[in-house]
């Protein structure tokens, strides 16, 4: 849900006019920037994977019956 929610991030920014990293990617795309292109989508998917590292960790920590390294 989190892809989602960066996804939507575009749209909210175009209807509302606000800067943001949306507004960013799709003026980096459509000027051609590659380096601002590689750029954010390196941390957008830095940013993925931390968040999906917190929602494991955090599972684990919450429900009783998850137990690292068994199967």
């Amino acid at each position: 849900e989190f892809g989602y929610l960066l996804g939507g991030a575009v749209i909210v920014e175009q209807i509302y006019a606000l800067p943001g990293l949306g507004r960013m990617v799709l003026d980096a795309i459509l000027q051609r920037d590659y380096a601002l292109v590689q750029g954010s989508v390196l941390f957008i998917a830095f940013n993925f994977m931390i968040v999906n590292l917190l929602v494991d960790l955090a599972y684990v920590a919450l429900d009783p019956r998850i137990r690292l390294g068994e199967p």
